[in-house]
């Protein structure tokens, strides 16, 4: 009785300790979670965004993991507290956490003024790079690849009977908390407080764990506590129906090895279907997160439903052998639902209005996607891990068996991640490699199901072995993908096949991404696009008319040319189409162009544009360095005279880094004196306030920069350490080149003054109006918020209205005035141009109508005709705003596009020395009117006519 009494209050303690565990453990996820997301941000800074450098910030936390669980398997046997390890292990993952930013920044800064300066070799900068950045985590990461086998170790001494339901319920709770975690970190945390706070708030969490786990420990000291035996004879413990005992070591083995391989099956579909699904729901932050969150959320679930039918698994190797058949089943379906993706994701593009609650839901619709097809085989992923660690218990291989398992499989994710970006993608494409990734899966438990197992036989075997090759035909035969699908931009345009193509010229997976190149208008104009998104277009051949992006690329080259002396050497960042190299190559002065491009890929496609990019293939000053621009600049050492930095659109996910104060800073210590730095900006699919976070960093570092708008949407920003030099167009070239660039209208002087928005003063004065915020690094506000402006459809047009507005403000602001209008060649493409060519036909009706010549070519006619014949009488009432309307309209697209000389006759009259502007403002302040009394003011014209 009296043990009973006791023992009561102890069961009471263990059921409280064990819900505590797992609720400590939800949150031990949800902060190892956002240390990944946030030290992937970080590493990349320092690391980049290529294939190689993405593939070992995972290999370090994976590895990291991996090296945590080993060593708490070899040395769980002589610890006693199990559960207070677990306590100080959280509290030094959270002293780190909260160091970790300024550990950082220490490094960088000694990296970029002490260590890289000093090493003259690349191999060696490179070298030193991967082993800080590793330094840097790989601490943490170990201490977290201890947290699992200690707490489960630690929960298996209360419990030693219920090995299923511990290792099923902290398996669900971690990896839930991880998928809070991701969501948290890039929908919540970093938008509101960056990288640093982010971390900081991590590091705070595991602190408050391990106060928690150290309360529950000193709850459970007078608990008795037995460690799980070891067996060495292989005896067969209680629950375990199947334990041939010759054969005890190499079924260990063998389970070790199916968990390694499961963990690798399971990256190969991870990295697969975010491949895929980019192509559906764009590149972006938070599509990645949600699918990241997807899969960890079916781990966490195959864990759960060990935890609640975990007393009756009799044979979990069996078990677990079906679950890796059905998990390649459920992959193989993956692959035909993913087909169809595109058609969901245009659905939800059509179906919602473009605000915020339409985002808002277009995300929410883009998470239910990911769940539907990630979901199912993640779900079946997350029961072998769980089941094999019963399997080796249950076979008395102990406590260790416990971290041997978790570093098994962590390794085979690894090997997995390497495998897919660096071996199957590039030998069958990504499709294909989640196909055979399935297929292993099943063919693995098949093996176990077989062999390893309670053998299956008979009719449930040939079903299941019948199963799996209906599906494989099923995957292969309705899993086609559509190219037209695969290139369309879904979630741009909400159309989810490409119409009016002629073909799909080129479509191949890449380490980071897809390449299509394809042809529309029969043939005449190719576009290159990544993921679906287009990058750059152009006419085929030189005699068919540009497009809008030919001029951008052709003047991106062309204008630091006609502003630099003697540029030598040339940096270029993104290959495009590969007509801005082209078109640099076009001069004879350069020596060298680097063009730094991220994906291979790429390079390859863009060959398809043949002619119209040859010099960029062929000419040997050309150099391609296939790497993340960051990196390249952090390791080259060299100084570069021009450098072009024109990267995809700040929402692609990535590419925002390309537009911080700190990166403006590496570029700035990279330009050789008087050197001059291009940046290429969009005014589409952003809203103002983004676009000024970007334009304010770069005014911020550079005290010299000027603003032009190639077409209508496309701005490019020239900035330099020194004042810039005024534009001579007889430097940039002459021959093949000025044909190129005559053909988009850029002939001579004029046509790259009108293009001219203002300079330094200007953008200062727009950057106070939305409050001198700047792009930082560290709060990656640009990559947060731009995907919604892009589903917005937002534009920002604040530097064209200050050009279009019909007053000369940039001429009082910035002094000089714009380029006379009949100076500038027609360029159908570009607005500015096309402003200054519409001033031209509006000034020539004016003066024809004046002179009484009928004007038939422009359609302005009328309207002079009419403004004339309400100037030449007094007005009547209710004409008067007619005739303001006619006047602001002339006055809006003539009066900034002429030097006052040329509007003689015009808006102006000469009265000896003096010139009045006679039409516009006579009429408005003095002309007799039943509204305005006769008054007139002295000197006024009394009867101003156009003459």
């Amino acid at each position: 009785m009296a043990t009973t009494s006791m023992g009561d209050p102890m069961k009471v303690r263990a059921a409280g300790a064990e819900w505590a565990l797992l609720g400590l453990f939800v949150l031990s996820g949800f902060a190892g979670l956002i240390y990944q997301s946030v030290w992937s941000h970080y590493l990349g800074l320092t690391l980049g965004h290529a294939a190689y450098a993405q593939t070992l910030v995972l290999a370090i936390f994976m590895g990291g993991m991996a090296g945590g669980a080993w060593v708490a398997s070899r040395y769980l046997g002589r610890w006693e507290h199990l559960i207070l390890a677990y306590a100080i292990v959280e509290a030094v993952i959270g002293l780190c956490g909260l160091l970790f930013h300024p550990a950082f920044m220490s490094y960088t800064a000694m990296s970029q003024d002490l260590v890289l300066p000093s090493l003259a070799d690349p191999t060696a900068v490179r070298a030193y790079q991967w082993l800080s950045a590793a330094v840097l985590i790989l601490p943490q990461c170990v201490l977290l690849g201890a947290t699992f086998p200690l707490l489960s170790a630690g929960f298996l001494r209360i419990a030693p009977a219920d090995d299923g339901r511990v290792l099923g319920g902290l398996y669900f709770t971690n990896s839930i908390g991880a998928a809070f975690g991701a969501l948290a970190a890039t929908f919540l945390l970093l938008p509101w407080i960056g990288m640093p706070g982010s971390i900081t708030f991590a590091g705070g969490i595991n602190l408050v764990v391990a106060v928690g786990a150290w309360w529950v420990w000193r709850e459970l000291r007078g608990a008795p506590i037995r460690a799980v035996p070891c067996v060495p004879d292989g005896g067969a413990r209680a629950g375990d129906t199947h334990r041939p005992a010759a054969v005890g070591p190499s079924v260990a083995v063998v389970l070790l090895w199916a968990t390694f391989l499961s963990g690798a099956f399971s990256f190969v579909y991870e990295i697969g279907w975010i491949r895929l699904l980019n192509q559906a729901l764009g590149t972006t932050v938070h599509s990645f997160e949600l699918m990241l969150a997807a899969f960890i959320s079916g781990l966490a679930f195959g864990g759960l439903w060990v935890r609640s039918r975990s007393s009756r698994i009799t044979d979990a190797i069996r078990y677990a052998g079906y679950a890796q058949v059905w998990m390649g089943l459920a992959a193989l379906a993956s692959v035909v639902f993913l087909t169809q993706s595109f058609s969901w994701v245009g659905w939800l593009v059509d179906a919602l209005p473009p605000t915020d609650e339409g985002y808002a839901l277009f995300t929410v619709g883009s998470a239910i996607i990911a769940l539907l097809i990630m979901f199912p085989a993640a779900f079946f992923a997350g029961m072998t891990l769980p089941l094999f660690t019963m399997a080796l218990l249950r076979r008395g291989e102990g406590e260790r068996s416990i971290g041997r398992v978790y570093a098994a499989n962590t390794l085979g994710a690894i090997v997995g991640v390497m495998a897919v970006v660096h071996l199957l993608i590039p030998l069958m494409g990504v499709r294909m490699a989640v196909t055979m990734a399935a297929l292993g899966d099943a063919l693995l438990g098949l093996y176990l199901l077989r062999f390893v197992a309670t053998p299956v036989v008979g009719r449930r075997w040939g079903a299941v072995v019948a199963c799996t090759a209906a599906m494989l035909v099923v995957s292969l035969v309705l899993g086609q993908p559509d190219p037209l699908r695969q290139a369309s931009g879904v979630f741009r345009t909400g159309v989810a096949s490409l119409s009016n193509v002629n073909e799909v010229s080129f479509l191949e997976d890449g380490k980071t991404a897809t390449i299509a190149v394809y042809q529309r208008m029969d043939g005449r104009y190719g576009f290159i696009s990544t993921n679906g998104k287009p990058d750059a277009s152009l006419a085929m051949s030189e005699q068919d008319p540009p497009t809008d992006d030919e001029i951008t690329m052709l003047m991106a080259a062309a204008l630091p040319l006609g502003l630099h002396a003697s540029p030598r050497d040339v940096a270029v960042i993104g290959w495009g189409s590969g007509l801005t190299t082209h078109t640099m190559l076009g001069s004879p002065v350069p020596e060298r162009v680097v063009s730094i491009e991220i994906e291979r890929v790429m390079i390859e496609g863009a060959a398809g544009f043949g002619d119209r990019v040859r010099r960029a293939y062929e000419d040997p000053r050309s150099v391609i360095r296939i790497d993340d621009a960051r990196t390249q600049f952090a390791t080259m050492g060299e100084g570069f005279d021009i450098i072009i930095s024109e990267p995809s659109n700040p929402w692609v996910s990535g590419v925002a880094s390309l537009f911080t104060s700190e990166f403006y800073g590496l570029i700035r210590t990279q330009l050789r004196e008087g050197g001059l730095f291009v940046q290429w900006l969009q005014a589409y699919e952003i809203d103002q306030a983004l676009l000024m976070r970007m334009v304010n960093s770069l005014v911020q570092e550079f005290p010299h920069v000027d603003v032009y708008l190639t077409n209508s949407a496309d701005f490019l920003f020239v900035a330099g350490n020194a004042p810039l030099a005024d534009f001579d167009a007889t430097r940039v070239g002459d021959g093949e080149l000025q044909a190129e660039l005559s053909r988009v209208g850029l002939d001579g002087q004029a046509d790259y003054a009108v293009r001219r928005i203002g300079g330094r003063s200007m953008l200062q004065a727009v950057g106070r109006l939305y409050g001198n915020q700047l792009h930082s690094d560290f709060h990656p506000v640009v990559a947060l918020n731009a995907p919604r402006s892009r589903f917005k459809g937002e534009s920002a047009l604040v530097f064209m209205d200050l050009v279009l507005g019909g007053f000369p403000v940039l001429e009082f602001t910035e002094g000089g005035a714009r380029p006379d209008a009949r100076l500038v060649s027609d360029a159908a493409a570009s607005l500015l141009a096309g402003d200054a060519r519409l001033a031209v036909e509006y000034r020539a009706a004016l003066l024809g109508v004046s002179r009484e010549v009928a004007s038939g070519a422009f359609e302005q006619t009328e309207l002079v005709r009419e403004l004339v014949q309400l100037g030449d009488s007094p007005m009547e009432q209710g004409h008067t705003v007619r005739w303001t309307e006619l006047v602001s309209t002339f006055a809006e697209r003539v009066i900034g596009n002429f030097p006052p000389d040329a509007l003689h006759g015009v808006f102006m009259i000469r009265t000896g020395s003096q010139q009045r502007v006679s039409l516009l403002w006579c009429k408005l302040s003095c002309r007799s009117t039943s509204s305005w009394p006769g008054a007139r003011l002295p000197g006024c014209l009394p009867r101003p006519k156009v003459s």
